[in-house]
This record gives structure tokens, C-alpha cells and sequence, in this order.
């Protein structure tokens, strides 16, 4: 039997938990054994495909709102930092959206669909 298993708090889901003052409930990272590559890929990936170009994913890098960029960044340094970026972008490139908003649009001529009668006969024995 693991010793520690009795000093581990039991899991309650949120949803079934009274709030209280001293549980602001905020989300708090935890750091685990992982691939600091990988997760800069998924993540260069990820903002990739909204629409973030290079110039705007090294910003993110160096923004205390991104504390996880900002340790990636000091992991490898930024001129690593940049070269992945540039190399990721030009393998997957960069998701565009372009959009035409028209301000008087045109109506469509609608058609009116054919119609095709349909009737039930009613088969009374043979």
C-alpha cells in the first residue's frame, strides 16, 4: 500500500462545491515531466492556426501574460525561439480568414421549388 495515499485530499468536482472566499477557484499550473520541444511546436501550432504570423507569436514570447512561452523562451534562448518559429510557420503556415461584408446586398432571385404532387391510394384486398 502507497504511505502517501492517505495524505492526498479526496477529488471533488467543481460543479458539486460550495465557492468559498478563501477558494478564488483560479487555475494554477503544475509543472510535469515533459518535452519542452513538443510543447513549443503545439503551441506555435496552435496560434498559428489563429491566425498569428511570426512578429506576433515572438511578442507572446516575451509577455508576462504567457508565463509558459516566457519559459520556453528562456529555455532555448531567443534566437532558437525565433528559428523554430520561422521554421514551424513555414511548414504549416498561417490560418487566414478574409471576410467581404456587402452593404446593400442584392436579393437573390429565388425560384420557387417544384412541387410533386403526392397522393396515398388506399388498397382495399385483392
Amino acid at each position: 500500500m502507497n504511505p502517501q495515499a492517505n495524505n492526498l485530499v479526496p477529488k471533488v468536482h467543481p460543479l458539486t462545491r460550495d465557492v468559498a472566499p478563501e477558494d478564488p477557484m483560479e487555475l494554477v499550473a503544475t509543472p510535469v515531466p515533459g518535452d519542452p520541444d513538443v510543447m513549443l511546436q503545439c503551441l506555435v501550432q496552435e496560434f498559428a492556426w489563429m491566425g498569428w504570423n511570426a512578429d506576433q507569436l515572438l511578442g507572446l514570447f516575451r509577455s508576462p501574460a504567457y508565463p509558459v512561452l516566457n519559459q520556453l523562451r528562456e529555455y532555448y534562448g531567443d534566437d532558437v525561439i525565433r528559428q523554430r518559429i520561422h521554421t514551424l510557420l513555414g511548414r504549416s503556415g498561417v490560418f487566414r480568414v478574409q471576410e467581404t461584408i456587402a452593404a446593400d446586398p442584392e436579393p437573390a432571385e429565388e425560384e420557387e421549388p417544384e412541387l410533386i404532387p403526392l397522393s396515398v391510394r388506399r388498397v382495399v384486398g385483392d
